[in-house]
């Protein structure tokens, strides 16, 4: 008889449940809070009820992929990720043929502008952001790339290259219209679904020193990037986007240890600007105070925890990368956007996951934690053989 042991799935069980627990919870506290930060306006129940019903399609997907075999995504990869760049390649276009708010009506209906940018593709009924898309499709496709490299991954050409392309396209695609955050993003998560398929590390080493000279054209080529930058670097009375820093920081100490009572916020009336999305953090630290931060960092921390617990357990590489590659996604997102609103970097307008106001952003992140939940949940059996 072999000496290989097999773990029963039941020793697992409790991971997946408690993920599932968390991603509950913290979906309910982000219901909770866009309606305690949309509070004061006339349409008081808009933002609660785009994430409820975000929550209800996202709940479906979420079961949906939690009990499907995530295997049978290696077959939808590559269509996923090709419409998902289909989709950054028109907002691209229309940015640079476009790229100021003076264009066709038409063109802006579809594609509108706003804040200085073109994100978001305008469909019957909702607003889709294509590059939060990309952070559910971007790692599926690696992932399944590497699966079918196998120990190849090694290799410069057939491992650094072939995974790294898909990333470097997304980036740049991404950063057209433009939309620095969510490049880092993506990038961060394309390097560590590699990392963990095996890259050599000193082949992505090259990643950072090749988009630095990028990133920083990014910054100071734009001259609200540059306020934006010397804002948070430098900030002073006449530096514009100096006080959204501050409004930030006077929510948290306003907020104090248990804040000053749901939906009682001030810094939502006026002073903070998109309370409901950028800057949610700091509308929960002011009604909900320190205990209201410290449980949302819990919850992610446990999120986080039980992501990679899976990702290290999973019953094959491509369950291993896939899984550490959507935890990578979510743990940066909110990372970056807890930063944003504590002045630890210039503001990026990131929106901090499940919580934030947001309904595509939501389903996807919803899908993720489903996927994640299914390679969670299929640890200690062993695959299916493949046919040939």
């Amino acid at each position: 008889m072999s000496g290989v042991s097999v773990r029963h799935p039941g020793e697992f069980r409790w991971e997946t449940r408690l993920l599932a627990v968390v991603t509950m919870m913290l979906v309910l506290f982000g219901i909770a809070a866009c309606y305690a930060a949309g509070s004061y306006l006339p349409d008081w129940f808009v933002e609660a009820r785009d994430q409820v019903s975000g929550a209800a399609v996202g709940a479906v997907a979420f079961f949906a992929l939690a009990y499907l075999d995530y295997n049978h995504l290696r077959r939808v990869a590559a269509p996923l990720f090709w419409a998902t760049v289909a989709g950054l390649v028109v907002i691209a276009l229309m940015k640079i043929v476009f790229p100021g708010p003076e264009a066709p009506a038409l063109v802006n209906d579809f594609v509108p502008w706003r804040n200085g940018a073109r994100r978001w593709i305008n469909l019957p009924g909702m607003q889709i952001q294509v590059s939060e898309i990309a952070r559910l499709t971007l790692p599926i496709f690696i992932a399944a790339l590497a699966a079918s490299i196998g120990t190849r991954v090694r290799d410069f050409r057939q491992g650094f290259v072939t995974l790294l392309w898909p990333v470097a396209l997304v980036a740049v695609l991404t950063m057209v219209q433009p939309n620095l955050s969510m490049a880092i993003i993506l990038t961060l998560t394309g390097v560590a679904v590699a990392f963990v398929a095996g890259v050599r590390l000193s082949h992505l080493v090259l990643m950072p020193l090749a988009a630095l000279p990028v990133v920083g054209w990014m910054l100071i080529g734009s001259a609200e990037r540059r306020d934006r930058l010397m804002a948070w670097w430098q900030p002073s009375i006449n530096c514009p986007g100096t006080e959204q820093h501050c409004e930030s920081l006077i929510g948290f100490g306003h907020g104090g240890l248990f804040g000053v009572g749901f939906g009682k916020g001030t810094q939502k009336l006026g002073h903070l600007a998109y309370g409901h999305s950028d800057y949610i953090l700091s509308i929960v630290g002011e009604e909900w105070g320190l205990v209201g931060v410290l449980f949302l960092v819990t919850c992610f921390s446990l999120f986080c925890w039980m992501g990679f617990r899976i990702a290290r357990t999973a019953r094959d590489p491509f369950g291993t990368a896939l899984a550490a590659g959507l935890t990578t996604a979510i743990a940066v997102g909110a990372l970056m956007h807890a930063a944003v609103v504590t002045d630890l970097m210039p503001s990026t307008g990131q929106t901090l996951p499940f919580v934030s106001t947001g309904r595509v952003a939501l389903v996807i992140y919803l899908a993720a934690t489903g996927i994640i939940i299914s390679i969670g949940r299929r640890r200690g059996r062993p695959a299916r053989a493949r046919s040939r």
